[in-house]
């Protein structure tokens, strides 16, 4: 292995160990990077009580795993220590039959084996699944996306605390932490608990500011009804009013052109990074994606989104500890309408189930769909009460990544066709994760049932 290759691997090790520090299910009282093994085979290693109770081996590729290089690594990892759980943590892509065979792994665990997962797991000896508890990770080949997964590690860290601290603050202990990891991969002997807790505690207490963050208050308004005084209430706002009548689009106005390119200027014109904000979405749920896309998670602009809620009021949706809080989280299906097509629909029915509505409208102007992939959330269904605050809005949106996961290749060269009936600070935080999606395309009903009484196509992200 080259200089190159081996300062990176040391750095993805980094990375990798941060991330299981801060999220590990189970307790632990060390964690080691470049555990000492008889085949140097553990590259992150957690004990307990003298005995090691997670072992990690770490692989990256520019290139693809392939389903034998998974099978080969599970065995000689379980082969080389004697430990509670073992995982692969992949950073890279994965081919077709590598995907497949890590989905059949979790299915074979939850008990769901389909024809599918018998096919990719024949020759495998599941006996190794049973006698072990075994996890395979994977993340795309990206230094900024393990970034954004330490950081929001961390945010949650931290909010566990009940401290609120800036993008900045939580990137420079971010930063410091990994950095930690990294020196200590030289010496090999690993980092106590409560040492890693006690260095993560004085650096927060260090920058924390210790009292609620002063936010400056922006708005956006394409719709008047409870924002007559949006202008009043907030330093800067947009409206947007003039564009419209009442929720339809003017004949001689464009999604585009009239609506996003006005946003994405105001918005940047509005925001910086040396001040905190909290947005007023009073308008459609398109713009409310489209604000959160500008202002995504790599903006660096300490922002979160207003929602108006049934039983609390108007309240911010930022992201605070709530103990021992079980949400309710997705539960996806997918159906393969048309082999010859690439293009997919997500549909998500959080507030109202749009499904039939949607179904129809793309048989009706025969949307080229070959995927429809169904979203509902589990145990509550959709309500205006099923997103419970602004922490499990966040989950929500970066759990989409996971219903877009099953798409081909191919299909993730096409377009995403986004429908949803949601709020909108949920809205926002799907936009602020817009950007791995690929190619998309929003859709607004006629909620007013004054014109189609169905979908339009809003905003165009396709070029």
């Amino acid at each position: 292995m080259g200089g190159k290759e081996a300062s990176r691997g040391f750095l993805y090790q980094a990375f990798a160990s941060v991330l299981e520090a801060l999220t590990a299910q189970t307790a632990w009282d060390k964690i080691y990077i470049e555990f000492p093994t008889s085949k140097d085979k553990v590259d992150i290693a957690l004990e307990k009580e003298k005995q090691i109770i997670k072992s990690i081996q770490v692989k990256s590729t520019i290139n693809s795993f392939s389903k034998s290089n998974i099978k080969a690594w599970l065995l000689e990892l379980i082969e080389d220590v004697s430990s509670t759980k073992y995982e692969l943590f992949l950073i890279g892509q994965c081919d077709k039959d590598t995907i497949t065979f890590i989905n059949s792994v979790k299915k074979y665990y939850d008990k769901d084996i389909d024809e599918k997962a018998k096919k990719s797991l024949a020759g495998f000896d599941t006996n190794i699944l049973d006698e072990n508890q075994i996890e395979i990770v994977n993340i795309l080949f990206e230094i900024n996306l393990l970034e954004k997964l330490v950081r929001d590690s961390l945010h949650k860290y931290i909010s566990y605390r009940n401290k609120k601290m800036t993008y900045d603050q939580i990137s420079f202990i971010s930063s410091a932490t990994v950095n930690d990891q990294m020196i200590s991969s030289t010496q090999g002997k690993g980092i106590d608990r409560k040492v890693f807790d006690d260095e993560l505690e004085k650096r927060i207490l260090l920058l924390a500011d210790g009292h609620s963050i002063q936010r400056t208050s922006i708005g956006i308004k394409s719709f008047n009804r409870g924002a007559e005084k949006l202008e009043n209430e907030t330093e800067s706002c947009l409206s947007l009013l003039d564009k419209f009548d009442g929720r339809r689009l003017k004949n001689n106005h464009n999604w585009n052109e009239d609506i996003y390119q006005n946003l994405e200027e105001f918005l940047l014109n509005n925001t910086n990074k040396k001040h905190a904000y909290q947005i007023f979405l009073d308008t459609h749920s398109s713009v409310a994606f489209a604000a959160g896309r500008v202002l995504d998670n790599k903006s660096g602009i300490d922002i979160f989104p207003v929602q108006k809620t049934t039983t609390k009021g108007t309240i911010l949706w930022d992201i605070t500890r709530v103990p021992e809080r079980k949400y309710s989280d997705w539960q996806f299906s997918h159906e393969k309408t048309n082999i010859n097509r690439n293009d997919s629909a997500i549909i998500l029915n959080v507030t109202r189930n749009i499904y039939g509505d949607v179904v129809d409208y793309i048989k009706d102007i025969k949307l080229p769909i070959g995927r429809v992939i169904n979203c509902t959330l589990n145990k509550v269904g959709a309500t205006n009460i099923s997103v419970e605050d602004g922490t499990h809005a966040t989950i929500l949106a970066n759990s989409i990544y996971s219903a877009l996961s099953d798409r081909n290749t191919a299909e993730r060269c096409a377009i995403l066709h986004i429908f949803a009936s949601a709020p909108n600070a949920f809205m926002f935080f799907l936009g602020q994760n817009s950007l791995g999606f690929g190619k998309c395309i929003l859709y607004e009903y006629d909620f007013e049932l004054r014109d189609s009484c169905s979908y339009s196509q809003s905003i165009d992200f396709t070029k």
